[in-house]
């Protein structure tokens, strides 16, 4: 078999999935295609339904075992033979169309029942596949299954059942041997393919290829090698062809979620409305306090001898001191909100709040940045809503929406860049996370190297580096954390005491308002 799978029908199978799953954080592992390489919608239905019904980690530890044999794929079709009448059962209700499309469904040599739990699933697969085929759980068979007279189905035979099923070539650390050659059909897209997939999900790259090609080169080093960056401010890219009904049933989705927040702010005007002018006043006093005459280092006016050693070591002609009335045009904000498909209950109450925040900053012309940040297949995302120069202008907050996983630590280094570009004397990054950094990008030395997750301590880690890195340039760095009690080591571990968490989001507004605030007094003290 030489059988192409375009790159439109990849991601059709794709966008499938992910919406059957409600969850677009992942790679998925399993996709169906028919015998002309156009997707499978039934069985890809199936695979992305299984994600929600049942505790799909654990069903990977079941793959990876099975994929440590030569006939894995045969083995995994078995398996999914077994699933699929139960999902769909359970999907049928919500989409009827299931009854029309579904194929005539084989036999299923492992019983499974409606019902069970996911570890009962598991469980009752490990005993079949021990029992009918020998398999031990460690790549080895029973001995008397190694006999010739043992019939097993073939994967050529299982090819020609009608469709083709892609799985990732060691995807769960497995040989996958029985996926070579003829029938080894690769999902991996190439970078530019990745990025044109990502402009129609989140919009036009604001930067050319060469000039993200020399950022990734500065940016995505150590713990970051081998991902990539995207930048955008969410300009729409127009569809084409069969390709655009799944993206624009994506894009769909996106529009209810951004009118659900401008719907959720309206709701809330008079109080919002009251929140801007409270904070504006604060901000404004702050700004006020801080345009007091003060000492400031500059490159003429008295010698300050304490500095005068900087001149002739480090080049730094700042070696003087003068007294002048500061401006506001000497500090700027960067609230930096986390989109990964965590905060998506959230996701009004964030757009709102920082709504409120932005247009207290901008009456006081306090230059302020809104950013967002997550991560999908390998790249880290990072989605401009206004900037500095946008007059004041902050309706796009409104079009936050959460996708994907997130890689705190590039995504700091990233945001750190974006501010070491500007002249402001004082810079506030204020970053809103439930500080869990996850992404299915692993860390990896080279190119051969398996790598490891990132998540957890290590994830944890580089984060704080990065914060402290950070830090370390001159930038405040603050954290207005969302997550739950079990959280709050992690927080501290990577934000220091420089960390408030707010329960109920209606606080967010205030809460920042006040970080900004004493920043601005210590600023001016």
């Amino acid at each position: 078999m030489n059988q192409t799978i375009t790159d439109l029908q990849k991601r059709r199978a794709d966008n499938i999935i992910w919406n059957c799953a409600k969850d677009y954080s992942f790679a998925p592992d399993f996709k169906a295609y028919d015998r002309n390489g156009n997707v499978d919608i039934y069985w890809n239905i199936i695979y992305g339904s299984a994600r929600r019904h049942y505790e799909y980690e654990k069903l990977e530890m079941l793959f990876r075992m099975l994929d440590s044999y030569r006939d894995a794929a045969v083995y995994e079709s078995i398996f999914w033979n077994a699933l699929e009448p139960i999902l769909f059962r359970a999907e049928l209700p919500a989409r009827p169309v299931l009854e029309r499309i579904r194929p005539a469904p084989e036999e299923a040599e492992l019983r499974l029942e409606d019902g069970m739990t996911t570890d009962e699933v598991v469980e009752t697969a490990r005993s079949f596949f021990y029992e009918r085929y020998g398999l031990c759980g460690d790549g080895k068979i029973r001995l008397k299954y190694r006999l010739p007279r043992f019939r097993r189905l073939s994967v050529d035979t299982f090819l020609q059942r009608g469709r083709i099923v892609i799985h990732e070539k060691d995807l769960y650390g497995g040989s996958t041997a029985a996926w070579t050659h003829d029938y080894s059909l690769s999902t991996k897209l190439t970078e530019p393919e990745l990025r044109a997939f990502l402009e129609t999900k989140f919009g036009k790259s604001i930067y050319p290829p060469e000039y993200v090609a020399r950022l990734e080169k500065q940016l995505c080093s150590g713990n970051h090698r081998f991902t990539h960056l995207f930048y955008t401010r969410g300009e729409i890219v127009e569809l084409h062809g069969v390709y655009s009904t799944f993206e624009m049933h994506q894009r769909k989705r996106q529009a209810e979620l951004i009118a659900n927040n401008r719907a959720y702010y309206q709701k809330n005007l008079l109080q919002n409305r009251l929140l801007i002018s409270k904070l504006s006043t604060g901000i404004m006093n702050s700004v006020l306090l801080h345009m007091q005459p003060a000492p400031v280092k500059a490159g003429s006016g008295s010698v300050n001898p304490a500095l005068a050693w900087r001149a002739a070591k480090l080049g730094d002609e700042r070696v003087f001191t003068r007294t002048e009335n500061a401006n506001a045009g000497d500090i700027s904000v960067d609230i930096f909100l986390d989109a990964s498909h965590s905060q998506y209950t959230r996701a009004a109450k964030i757009s709102s709040q920082a709504y409120i925040i932005a247009e207290a900053l901008s009456r006081c012309r306090v230059p302020c940045r809104v950013m967002s940040f997550c991560s999908m297949s390998g790249f880290t995302v990072l989605r401009l809503f206004n900037d500095y120069s946008d007059s004041g202008d902050n309706s796009g907050i409104f079009d936050y929406y959460t996708e994907g996983c997130n890689r705190d630590g590039l995504a700091i280094r990233a945001a750190g860049n974006l501010m070491s570009r500007t002249d402001y004397e004082h810079k506030m990054l204020i970053v809103l996370s439930d500080v869990k950094p996850l992404d299915i990008a692993k860390i990896r030395k080279d190119e051969k190297d398996v790598g490891t997750s990132y998540d957890d301590i290590r994830a944890l880690t580089d984060t704080a580096h990065e914060v402290r890195r950070l830090r370390a340039d001159g930038v405040s760095v603050t954290c207005v954390f969302t997550g739950e009690d079990v959280d709050l080591p992690s927080a501290r571990m990577v934000y220091g005491q420089d960390f408030v968490r707010i329960r109920d989001f209606s606080q967010f507004a205030d809460t920042v308002g006040k970080l900004i605030i004493d920043q601005m007094k210590n600023y001016s003290g």
